[in-house]
């Protein structure tokens, strides 16, 4: 599936089958693929990785493969659409637009902040708790239905990221234990209906999977087990790689683990899926509302915790899910 990160952002404003009116500022597409330095003596993580881990890797690098055989015989773009890449001082309001209202950030339930008063766009539908998950946890235990989908996109542990956090970023766990005690405490198990999926976006590590998937993991934890993966591929503007894929420091996809209900019946239209996509600024995935509609269908009840922009129709939990709400993010189209 080839997608376009900024027009799934900008279709996610409005309910399914409405038009977006406003275009989301983006950045530039890559033009070429970006050069890493390799390590001397490998890329060893300190961590011995499962079969199921190797397993995951090898099929996530066959499936990127794959994709990009077809795409280099089949299709020769575009590969991302026209992009708004104007000065956020430039940005005008979008008070027109269908399915969305323009407020005050004063929603959130821990109490707005004065320094949060900027206008932003709330998508007709759209619920949020903007505040921490430990902050939040109790309001949304007493306020949350149940969701026949939850995404998660938590920041992993990361030592060039600890080492110069962007400004407006979720703060990145120390270690494993940590990051592990944080998702623990998302009652996941209790907002999620009995034919719910959960998905988990991951990084490349080994350590990372395994802490997700092994038996004792979080989603044996949440009374979950893994059915399938999803790998978000991303190319430059030609249609390459935006990593080499046998560089040992950083592949060009990231995987998305689905997972059920331990006993609990898969959706038959639930399968492996690569998507492919130009990047866009830093921390920003694709929308993934409309293909998850192939699955579960049109109107289903979701959730999306550490989000950096609200879903029309969805529930968003996080510090920073009107990360990319503000009116200066948006221009009229």
């Amino acid at each position: 599936v080839l997608l376009d990160i900024p027009r799934s952002l900008e279709e996610a404003q409005v309910p399914p089958g409405h038009q977006p009116s406003a275009r989301i500022v983006s950045g530039p597409p890559p033009l070429d693929p970006f050069a890493i330095p390799e390590p001397r003596n490998g890329a060893s993580e300190g961590h011995s990785p499962s079969a199921g881990a190797r397993i995951a890797e090898l099929m996530a690098a066959a499936a990127a493969q794959s994709a990009l055989d077809e795409l280099r015989s089949r299709y020769l773009g575009p590969f991302c659409l026209d992009r708004v890449c104007r000065p956020a001082e430039e940005a005008v309001s979008t008070d027109g637009d269908v399915g969305v209202r323009v407020g005050a950030a004063n929603a959130d339930a821990a109490g707005a902040k004065s320094s949060e008063a900027s206008r932003i766009r709330i998508p007709i539908g759209a619920e949020y708790l903007h505040g921490s998950i430990y902050d939040l946890r109790q309001t949304f235990v007493d306020t949350a239905p149940q969701f026949r989908l939850v995404i998660l996109d938590p920041s992993w542990p990361n030592r060039s990221v600890r080492r110069k956090r962007k400004t407006g970023s979720y703060s990145t766990a120390s270690n494993l234990t940590e990051i592990q005690q944080l998702l623990l405490s998302i009652p996941v198990p209790l907002h999620l209906t009995p034919d719910g999926l959960v998905a988990v976006w991951i990084t490349n590590k080994s350590s990372i999977f395994d802490l997700v998937t092994s038996p004792r993991g979080i989603f044996a934890s949440w009374g979950l087990e893994l059915v399938t993966q999803w790998t978000l591929l991303k190319v430059t503007s030609s249609g390459g790689p935006i990593f080499d894929m046998e560089s040992a420091w950083r592949k060009p996809w990231e995987t998305l683990l689905i997972a059920k209900r331990i006993g609990a019946r898969a959706p038959s239209t639930l399968k492996p899926l690569v998507i492919v996509a130009v990047p866009d600024v830093h921390s920003r995935k694709p929308n993934l509302r409309q293909l998850f509609e192939g699955v579960l269908g049109r109107d289903y009840a979701a959730l999306e915790v550490f989000a950096r922009n609200l879903t029309s129709g969805w529930w968003s939990w996080g510090d920073q899910v009107l990360q990319f709400q503000g009116t200066e993010h948006w221009i009229q189209s």
